[in-house]
């Protein structure tokens, strides 16, 4: 599950698995996510990455379509997390994303 993931994400300079695995640790620690939390979000996101992978390989350059499943990726982690720990999430998040941006869009 978690290779197919991670395969999806290695295309177009996405994350390694070594680096999903340090973002997993990371979100482990700083929400203070117990086993089964962590699992319902890895499951969350193997289903994510197969669906942005399809689309991609289907031609889907439809940004509209990758926001949504984007927005219905958040909206499920969201049903997984305590409220504090979706708000941490959020920050988690902006953290990524800006650091993505200081590196070209790589991260």
């Amino acid at each position: 599950m978690f290779a197919l993931m991670v395969s999806a994400q290695n295309r177009g300079g996405r994350l390694s698995e070594a680096d999903m695995e340090k973002r997993y640790e990371e979100m482990k620690k700083e929400l203070s996510l117990n086993d089964q939390q962590m699992e319902k979000i890895k499951a969350i996101d193997t289903a994510f990455y197969a669906k942005m992978r399809e689309a991609r390989e289907g031609g889907g350059g439809d940004r509209d379509a990758w926001r949504a499943m984007s927005e219905k990726r958040r909206e499920d982690i969201k049903k997984v997390l305590t409220e504090e720990q979706n708000t941490k999430y959020l920050e988690l998040e902006r953290k990524w994303r800006e650091a993505r941006g200081s590196r070209g869009g790589q991260n």
